[in-house]
């Protein structure tokens, strides 16, 4: 696990809404909140615990964006709001404070 935790620290970037827009519009965004890590998210994802992942969709701590997050991100468009990680077919995000 922890090979693999250091190799997606490496793919980790900043993204603004452009470059996430068309990820949201396939379903493939989920926002990684509360207590929750950005890369302990990514990998459960990668090796396929659901048992963890329904906890956090259960509890909130990973989510779809909302429609009024949205707005709030198409208002600035290419202002730098969060951390991404790639687990194909999701996009992995951790908004910035």
């Amino acid at each position: 696990m922890e090979d693999l935790k250091d190799k997606l620290k490496t793919e980790v970037e900043q993204a603004d809404w452009d470059m996430l827009k068309v990820h949201h519009q396939n379903g493939a965004v989920f926002i990684v909140s509360g207590s929750l890590q950005l890369l302990d998210a990514a990998v459960a994802i990668a090796q396929d615990k659901s048992q963890f992942v329904k906890v956090w969709l259960d509890n909130g701590e990973l989510a779809r964006p909302t429609e009024d997050q949205v707005k709030n991100f198409e208002a600035s468009p290419y202002e730098k709001i969060c951390d991404f990680v790639i687990i194909q077919p999701y996009v992995l995000i951790r908004l910035l404070a």
